[in-house]
């Protein structure tokens, strides 16, 4: 090869890259869009994770802004290799911070600092399109956590600078917009007429009956309740504001006292951690008197794999079928003899199912073992166990016994409270005789204890306690700060229930948590009575977000199945609805391009115009030549019709100012440009009275 060709195809290959290299504006709606992407996840990654992410984004931003910035200078000439090995490095960390890599938070996190090195080193137009395309993935991550509303509003900044960035990127550098309005109008234009037909298809594309895909669960922290009870374990979980699940009642609800949530059964006890033994299936107890009550639940995602149901069940939980007949949900196990549900795996996405409740406090032991595993106590907590028994020589009767135990809380100084001392040793011991102050695990442990070392069958239930009504939907909710543990003795061969805490502090149960703590004590501010216009505004968002939930994320295979029979879909045949959705889509398509045909004529009137006016200087024997701007033309044309020469440079000069003019679309000043260019096409004669005018 000649030197000069070499000269040329070295200058080609460093010319190459420059003509496509990234603009500053690009860059900087690429960074915009990144942001954006990332905020919504942020909150669900280590703060670490989320600062280190977003710092690379405003490093890369830092630099297009201050290009010549020393500080800044490095992070354009980092070579690839240091960036690889510093992402090596924080795959490294995130595989220290979470405990394994292989997983949804770990990988998601991992995606979200890969996506600031990406912009780092992005340098072509090609490094945008793939960054565009990470962003894409990222902003769908939040999903994996919540499905609420404020997470559809969340990304919808990303998908309106989306739009832009394409725009951006797919115009070279004489041509990209400087208005950064102008492409988010036209995304948001352009998601405007779409709109129509995803709705359509969200309500009538078919639903499949399950997921193709689905996540691994993660090995991530768990909240809510727990298989097991230590002293302490309450009082963090009540500090804390989040929905544990929302309840649709068919009727009215069920008064304060009768709303027990039963969750996790423990009969395990090592003198210090109660523990659940290993659930065994059994039935529903037939009703036995009380009040039957239907209900839907709508359950948070908890990591944990018991489902929530008024005591006592009387029905296993179900969802709407395609059938019309109701099921149990696929993640649903069984009921087990202590009558706790339980699912397969645990809730790791909100889950809706329909219970039926028999409101009562009482129900048949399922057999003669229960007894047995309810008896046993470990060593230690010697003075608990001499009362009991003292107490029980006095009181031979299992009721009047219980009820001795219950008068014993209620007349000794027990106080009910979140500041609970640190119970070390003997925690039984302590609590009963020592510091009498504790919360509802230390009234339901100490008090199955004393049932157990009389010789009375009793064990710990966990759930929730209560419940508030949402004056804005009219259904309940019920938080982490609702979370409650109370008693079950067996009492010839029934199991009933105990409430030991209710002994102390009879307002916990009637008015909740913050009607029951003595003054002063910290209560979570939607727990409390005077909450103000913050509980009031988040009460008005859960019911948006409910409503969100109930209709939306919820809308599955059953539930539109169940709207078409509504709607009376079901008695036509597939092609006729296929035919109709087709004509509907259709008819909005035709309409949408009609209303872009109309508007691009009213746009670009002054085009039409100035073919109108070429026309007709061609048919006066004058026409306009390929390489002939407006001035141009139009000075030819007055040189020869001088009579009209002003007309004329009137329409040369207002197309000229239309055409390539800075104009907004809809400013004054293009639609009086449009006005005179009119004018002045109107004052000149006729093709034929132009080709026989005299000069």
């Amino acid at each position: 090869m000649s030197g000069t060709a070499t000269r040329l195809l070295n200058r080609w290959r460093a010319a190459a890259p420059r003509a496509d290299a990234l603009t500053a504006t690009q860059a900087r709606w690429l960074g915009a869009l990144l942001a954006a992407a990332m905020l919504p996840q942020a909150i669900h990654l280590p703060i670490g994770i989320a600062v280190l992410g977003l710092a690379l984004i405003a490093l890369r931003l830092a630099v297009t802004w201050r290009p010549r910035v020393r500080a800044f200078a490095f992070v354009i000439q980092l070579p690839s290799w240091a960036l690889a090995v510093f992402a090596l490095a924080v795959a490294l960390a995130i595989r220290q911070w979470y405990g394994y890599f292989l997983g949804r938070e770990p990988s998601v996190a991992f995606l979200f600092v890969l996506c600031g090195i990406k912009f780092m080193e992005a340098r072509v137009r090609r490094d945008g399109t793939l960054i565009v395309c990470l962003a894409t993935f990222l902003l769908i991550t939040p999903f994996l956590a919540t499905q609420s509303m404020f997470a559809a509003i969340a990304a919808m900044p990303a998908i309106l600078i989306l739009g832009g960035a394409l725009d951006v990127l797919e115009r070279s550098s004489v041509s990209q917009r400087r208005d950064w309005r102008a492409p988010l109008t036209q995304t948001l234009t352009l998601l405007a007429q779409g709109l129509p037909i995803a709705l359509l298809l969200f309500v009538m594309f078919p639903r499949l009956a399950g997921p193709l895909w689905g996540l691994p669960a993660d090995r991530s922290a768990r909240t809510g309740l727990s298989d097991t009870m230590t002293p302490g374990m309450f009082t963090e979980l009540t500090l804390s504001d989040e929905v544990a699940f929302r309840v649709d009642f068919d009727g009215l609800p069920p008064p304060p006292a009768q709303r027990y949530w039963r969750g996790p059964v423990l009969s395990r006890f090592d003198g210090r951690v109660w523990s659940a033994a290993l659930p065994q299936l059994g039935s529903v107890q037939a009703s036995a008197g009380g009040r039957s009550i239907g209900y839907t639940v709508t359950l948070e995602a908890s990591g944990q794999p018991w489902l929530f149901a008024l005591d006592f069940p009387a029905s296993l939980p179900r969802v709407d079928s395609e059938s019309g007949i109701s099921t149990p949900p696929a993640t649903f196990l069984g009921i087990t003899r202590d009558q706790q549900l339980i699912a397969r795996a645990p809730i790791t996405q909100a889950l809706r199912y329909s219970m039926v409740s028999n409101l009562r406090s009482t129900y048949p032991a399922a057999s003669a073992s229960d007894a047995r595993a309810n008896l046993r106590l470990p060593a230690g907590n010697a003075r608990s166990i001499e009362f009991a028994r003292d107490l029980r020589s006095r009181t031979p009767d299992d009721s009047q016994f219980i009820n001795a135990v219950l008068r014993f809380y209620r007349e000794e100084p027990f106080v009910y409270t979140l500041a609970a001392p640190l119970l070390e040793r003997e925690p039984i011991d302590q609590f009963l005789f020592e510091t009498r102050r504790g919360f509802c695990e230390h009234y339901a442990s100490s008090f199955v204890v004393l049932l157990r070392a009389a010789g009375i069958p009793a064990r710990v239930v966990t759930g929730y306690q209560g419940g508030e009504i949402n004056p804005n939907g009219g259904y309940m909710i019920v938080r982490q700060s609702d979370a409650h543990a109370w008693a079950e003795a067996l009492i010839g061969g029934v199991w009933r229930r105990f409430d030991p805490t209710a002994a102390v502090a009879p307002s916990r149960v009637e008015r909740g948590l913050a009607g029951a703590l003595p003054a002063g004590e910290a209560v979570p501010l939607l727990a409390r009575f005077d909450g103000g216009w913050i509980k009031k505004l988040d009460l008005a968002w859960d019911a948006l977000n409910h409503q969100w939930q109930r209709h939306v994320v919820d809308f599955n295979h059953e539930r539109q199945r169940a709207l078409w029979h509504e709607w009376k879909l079901d008695l036509f045949s597939p092609w006729q609805v296929v035919g109709a959705l087709v004509f509907v889509a259709g008819a909005w398509g035709g309409i949408v391009l009609l209303w872009l045909i109309i508007r691009r004529r009213r746009q670009e009137r002054a085009l039409v115009l100035w073919d109108d006016v070429c026309r007709r200087l061609s048919r006066a024997g004058l026409p306009r030549q390929p390489h002939e701007g407006p001035v141009a033309f139009v000075e030819r044309a007055a040189a020869r019709w001088p009579q009209f020469g002003i007309a004329l440079k009137a329409i040369g000069e207002a197309y000229a100012m239309l055409r390539y003019g800075n104009l907004a679309p809809d400013s004054r000043e293009r639609a009086a440009l449009v006005t005179t260019l009119k004018h002045a096409i109107d004052a000149l004669p006729s093709p034929a009275r132009l080709r026989h005018a005299n000069p």
